[in-house]
């Protein structure tokens, strides 16, 4: 609970800087510059799947880590993201030709830097998770974050260097990352090819890289056909309403990789217990996810022109459509965690290449209606996938559909309540005409306050056991906080005292 409070502060801190960057660079680049920095993206992340090979994930979720499973670690990552770096820089040519992109000759070969420097980072960072120190992870995540994207991107942007600025917060967010991470990590760093060491790490890690490359196209392929069909003016529109849709889910999921996933791991072969976190984390996920999908489903219009300026309204329909599957994103990081935990990495794996398959099939059917067409495909296959990883997770824990089932009514109902207080506020805001940003205000103090109410008036109904559990080890937590933060206080106050009586007259 520690951890998640942390972890969940930390990237919190995080994502109100990324809105505020978005905002910012939002208002300073074109909607093409956006869509050529995701294409290039597209390749990056596939890029650095394969250079990881799931070595940071092996070396949280083996049982037994010894030195030598570090440095062969950190041979494997360093050695594949150089040469993966080397591939990207002399095949830029022939990916802008695939995307009928000149322009992304370039960007492809400086965003190519970044995989030697995410192989350096992949087992400090890993180490740190292992060992459960979230303060200090997030310390240094949200901190190159911000030195990153927040000052060099928002600089460069403003000096007019288009996607240049993009490129820069990219490589300035990895290097200083990086860097930092493996202080505090402090891992052995000298060359290992142990072939017992690089055995036990790749049976796990070469099955986590699978599912990993199908969640990439699953992630990224409706972005690659969305800019090779419809342009990198559309991709732009596409991806910011993408991204804006994802980033609650993009934080949970930081959380759960970070916190359930090693936590989970420690008790994988407790069966029982499994069972019980999965079925408690997807009440708790649904309470956070369902009422928030029926708020940004009210307030898009008024949200989108905020947070991106008047220039992005067309992202508002495709954002919309989006919002209706953040429960669907959300929850299948809690069964990715859980069967991760549990070493079923191989049937993870069969199930995002069929995710993959969807995505990349419906993007290309509803291409033809636009970006509207795209999202709603692509938010089907988000549901679909979200009830396979479900299934899979039920045979990992023995969970049953109806305990399933009953974890999410407390949420459906509760957004029921939030989202039509939420709708009343802002049509009586609309009505009267008011600015978007005290319309919002209304319509989410309008939720908020629907939501406390029957919370309150009836917990059993619209929190559930789960939501009521949560709330009171929250309150215990804080609790434990604030007096363990008095007792260090107490004797500062003592020593203070007496110094200030010897200065009286």
């Amino acid at each position: 609970m520690g951890g998640m409070v942390w972890t969940f502060s930390g990237t919190g801190v995080q994502v109100v800087v990324q809105l505020l960057t978005i905002m910012a660079l939002g208002r300073l680049l074109t909607p093409a510059e956006f869509g050529l920095m995701g294409a290039a993206m597209v390749v990056v992340a596939a890029s650095q799947i394969v250079s990881q090979i799931g070595v940071g994930p092996a070396v949280i979720q083996l049982k037994v880590l010894e030195p030598v499973h570090l440095r062969v670690a950190t041979t494997l990552s360093v050695t594949l993201g150089i040469l993966l770096g080397a591939i990207v820089w002399f095949g830029a040519d022939a990916i802008a030709a695939f995307y009928r992109m000149p322009e992304l000759v370039p960007v492809l070969r400086a965003v190519a830097f970044l995989f030697p420097l995410n192989g350096v980072n992949t087992v400090a960072g890993a180490l740190l998770t292992r060992e459960l120190r979230f303060r200090l992870y997030v310390a240094l995540e949200v901190g190159s974050y911000i030195v990153g994207y927040s000052v060099v991107g928002v600089v460069l942007a403003w000096l007019g260097f288009g996607v240049w600025a993009l490129v820069g917060a990219q490589l300035g967010q990895v290097a200083l990352r990086a860097t930092v991470m493996y202080f505090g990590a402090r891992h052995p760093l000298r060359p290992s090819f142990d072939f017992r060491a690089a055995r036990q790490l790749l049976h796990f890690g070469f099955g986590h890289s699978m599912a990993q490359i199908g969640q990439l196209f699953s992630q990224q392929g409706d972005n690659l056909v969305v800019g090779r069909w419809l342009g990198a003016a559309a991709l732009g529109v596409y991806g910011r309403a993408y991204n804006l849709m994802v980033m609650p889910a993009t934080a949970f999921g930081r959380i759960v990789n970070r916190v359930l996933f090693p936590v989970m791991s420690q008790v994988q072969d407790e069966r029982h217990r499994l069972a019980n976190a999965y079925e408690r984390s997807a009440a708790i996920v649904a309470l956070l996810s369902l009422p928030l999908s029926t708020f940004l489903w009210v307030v898009a219009p008024e949200l989108i022109p905020i947070v991106l300026g008047p220039a992005w309204g067309a992202v508002v329909l495709p954002f919309r459509l989006f919002s209706i599957s953040l429960l669907f994103r959300m929850s299948s990081k809690i069964s990715d965690a859980c069967t991760k935990a549990a070493g079923e990495v191989y049937k993870r794996a069969v199930i995002q290449f069929v995710f993959a398959g969807m995505v990349v099939g419906g993007a290309i059917i509803g291409q033809r209606w636009g970006v509207g067409g795209v999202a709603v495909c692509v938010s089907i296959a988000m549901g679909v996938n979200w009830l396979n990883m479900a299934q899979l997770a039920r045979k990992v824990t023995g969970l049953d559909w109806g305990r399933f089932t009953r974890a999410h009514v407390p949420a459906a109902l509760l957004a029921v309540v939030t989202g039509t207080a939420a709708l009343l506020a802002a049509q009586v805001g609309r009505s009267a005409h008011l600015p978007a940003i005290p319309l919002l205000a209304a319509a989410g103090m309008a939720a908020v306050a629907a939501a406390a109410v029957v919370a309150w008036m009836s917990p059993a109904v619209f929190l559930g056991a789960h939501g009521t559990w949560a709330w009171r080890e929250m309150e215990a937590l804080v609790r434990r906080r604030t007096r363990a933060g008095a007792r260090k206080a107490a004797p500062e106050a003592e020593t203070l005292a007496p110094a200030g009586k010897a200065g009286q007259p």
